[in-house]
C-alpha cells in the first residue's frame, strides 16, 4: 500500500474483497440491491435477502450469524465505524479532495434500514489523482463515526466507486443548529415514510455540493462498508467539521429513520492521517 493522506494505490483488499468485479457489480456491493433507475447486472431480490436491521435481535452483534457471505461483520478488525482525533492521527500536508458534483435529479428509497439518495452518472470524486463515481447517499442517526469525542446527532455517507473494484465513502456529521440547509429540506420533503417505497422527482434537482460542510479539513483512514456484507479495505474520508443544519430537520430524519447507526469498531493498528483541505 502506498504511503499517503489517502491511502490510494493498490486498493488491494477491496479487489480481494470484490474478486476483481466491474464497476455495476462493484456498486451492488457497495450500494445493495440496484435501485431501479440504476443500470446493473442481475441482482438478489431484497426479499430474499438476509433481514438484517439495527434492533437486538438481527442488529449489528447478530449480522455475521444472519449469512455466510456476512462473515466480515464479525470480524473487527478493518471495520468501520471507529472513533478519530488527533490523538490517534498523524498530520500530513495539505492534500484535496476533489468534488465535481453536477446535479441530479431526486432519486429516494426508503429501504427501512437508511434513507438513501441515488445519483445519476458523472459525478466524482477525485484524490490523488484517482477518480470515484458518485452512487449514493445514505442518512444515518445518530452519527457512526466519533469525531474528537463527539458522535453528532447524524451522519451523512457519500458512496463512491470505480472500475477497479475501489470503494471511497466521505463522511459528513451533522449537528442540529439554526442555519436551513435548503438541499436536505428538499429531500425531507420527497422522503418515503414507508420502508419499501421510492420517489423518483424527474424535475426536483438536488446537487451533493450543497451537503458538505465549508471547512473541509478531513481524517482518512482503511475501513469497511458500515452494513452488510461489511466489505473490507474500502477508503474512508471523513470530514472533521460538521455540517449545521436546521433542528426541526434533523427532528425530522430522526423520526424518519429511527437509530440505525453501527457501533463504533476497533482501530486496532490501522493508520489514520488528518489532512487539511487545500483551497
Amino acid at each position: 500500500m502506498r504511503r499517503g493522506p489517502c491511502f490510494l494505490g493498490s486498493g488491494r483488499a477491496v479487489a480481494i474483497a470484490l474478486a476483481g468485479l466491474v464497476l455495476p457489480l462493484a456498486l451492488s456491493l457497495a450500494v445493495g440491491p440496484a435501485l431501479a433507475w440504476q443500470p446493473a447486472p442481475s441482482i438478489p431480490d431484497p426479499k430474499a435477502m438476509p433481514q438484517w436491521n439495527y434492533g437486538a435481535d438481527k442488529g449489528p452483534s447478530r449480522w455475521a450469524e444472519l449469512d455466510a457471505g456476512y462473515g466480515a461483520c464479525g470480524r473487527g478488525d478493518g471495520q468501520s465505524p471507529v472513533a478519530l482525533s488527533e490523538a490517534v492521527a498523524t498530520t500530513v500536508p495539505c492534500t484535496p479532495l476533489r468534488f465535481r458534483y453536477r446535479s441530479s435529479p431526486l432519486y429516494l428509497t426508503n429501504d427501512g434500514r437508511s434513507l438513501r439518495l441515488g445519483y445519476d452518472r458523472g459525478s466524482h470524486l477525485v484524490v490523488d489523482g484517482l477518480s470515484y463515481e458518485l452512487v449514493e447517499l445514505r442518512f444515518h442517526v445518530p452519527s457512526e463515526h466519533v469525531v474528537e469525542g463527539t458522535a453528532a446527532d447524524a451522519e451523512l455517507q457519500l458512496i463512491h466507486a470505480n472500475n477497479r473494484g475501489d470503494i471511497a465513502v466521505v463522511a459528513v456529521p451533522i449537528r442540529a443548529g439554526r442555519r436551513v440547509n435548503q438541499i436536505l429540506r428538499r429531500v425531507l420533503d420527497h422522503a418515503p415514510a414507508a420502508a419499501g417505497e421510492s420517489y423518483y422527482g424527474r424535475n426536483i434537482g438536488v446537487n451533493a455540493l450543497f451537503l458538505l460542510p465549508g471547512r473541509k479539513d478531513y481524517y482518512a483512514y482503511l475501513g469497511s462498508l458500515t452494513r452488510p456484507p461489511c466489505t473490507a479495505g474500502v477508503h474512508w474520508y471523513v470530514m472533521r467539521t460538521p455540517l449545521e443544519v436546521a433542528t426541526v430537520d434533523l427532528q425530522r430524519l430522526a423520526s424518519l429513520l429511527g437509530p440505525n447507526a453501527r457501533p463504533v469498531q476497533r482501530l486496532g493498528g490501522r493508520e489514520v492521517q488528518l489532512a487539511c483541505q487545500a483551497d
